[in-house]
């Protein structure tokens, strides 16, 4: 049997507004939301090895 791991990360106020929406349209939890945007950013880092799928580490080193 795998084990689920949990992982905290912090929002701002309009990305959990954003994501709070989304869930709610689609009748399913914040979690899931999560999920599947993890599983998706896997399969394309996968894909495409595309070091520009990480723009975050960039944009905080002008920070």
């Amino acid at each position: 049997m795998s084990k689920n791991h949990r992982i905290s990360i912090g929002l701002t106020d309009q990305e959990f507004d954003d994501l709070q929406k989304i869930a709610e349209a689609h009748r399913v939890s914040l979690a899931w939301v999560g999920r599947q945007a993890i599983s998706e950013f896997l399969a394309a880092y996968q894909e495409n090895k595309n070091p520009s799928l990480l723009p975050l580490r960039e944009a905080q080193k002008g920070q």
